[in-house]
């Protein structure tokens, strides 16, 4: 199953340079190009030709060889391989924003133009349906330390992880769907803050709800004196 995310991942990354290099030979040195918008899809930052066309397919080489190594390097590497559902979830999801990513800077380059609602809008719908897929996968997820909901006490609690992990499932679910349905009554500006708020606040409650399960674990893993 892995493989199968390698060779997404690859082909994503082929493709995300083969748009840098269209983009960086169709735009002149020394321009100034959008790099970065807020939360009402305008660009408020504008950045090299390096910044724009090469940070995309940085980020997608080291994603794919992170997400190779991580079954190695992880002292419980055959968690990691009994979450692979999930790790590639993740990872698929990952590559092809920044695929998107990369279209999108390419686009605005060559003198394409997204008006800023369509943006905003854009931006809101990637995150809400990013969380539904989590939601979805997250709960098969098990004990390691690089995916999943990962604090001091589902690391030392197998209960707290897994109970931890249900609530997370229903958690991103919920935000996610709020999301898309938000996009009917508010401004895609107002959702994607009300997104990001939610996502923050959803993270806080799931650690310290992991706290408390592993405080009412008698299995759970302590530290004493002796250990130290």
């Amino acid at each position: 199953m892995m493989r199968i995310g390698f060779f997404i991942s690859l082909a994503c990354l082929a493709a995300a340079c083969a748009l840098a290099a269209w983009g960086w030979m169709a735009t002149p040195e020394g321009a100034q190009l959008p790099v970065h918008f807020n939360a009402s899809g305008e660009a408020d930052r504008y950045g090299s030709k390096a910044e724009a066309f090469l940070t995309a397919p940085a980020f997608l080489a080291g994603l794919t060889f992170l997400m190779m190594i991580i079954p190695r390097i992880d002292p419980r590497g055959g968690n990691v391989r009994r979450s692979r559902v999930v790790l590639l979830a993740g990872w698929i999801i990952c590559a092809f924003v920044l695929l998107g990513v990369q279209a999108m800077m390419t686009y605005l380059a060559l003198g394409g133009i997204i008006p800023p609602d369509t943006m905003a809008t854009g931006v809101a719908v990637m995150v809400s349906v990013v969380m539904i897929v989590l939601g979805l996968v997250i709960a098969r997820a098990r004990p390691n330390f690089f995916v999943g909901v990962r604090t001091p006490w589902t690391l030392s609690s197998d209960l707290s992880w897994d109970k931890t992990h249900r609530w997370a499932s229903r958690v991103f679910l919920a935000i996610g769907l709020a999301g898309l349905l938000s996009l009917v009554f508010l401004p895609p500006a107002h959702v994607t803050i009300a997104l990001i708020t939610a996502l923050l606040t959803g993270s806080l409650g799931l650690a310290v709800y992991s706290w408390w399960v592993w405080k009412n674990d008698p299995n759970r893993e302590t530290l004493t004196p002796d250990d130290a």
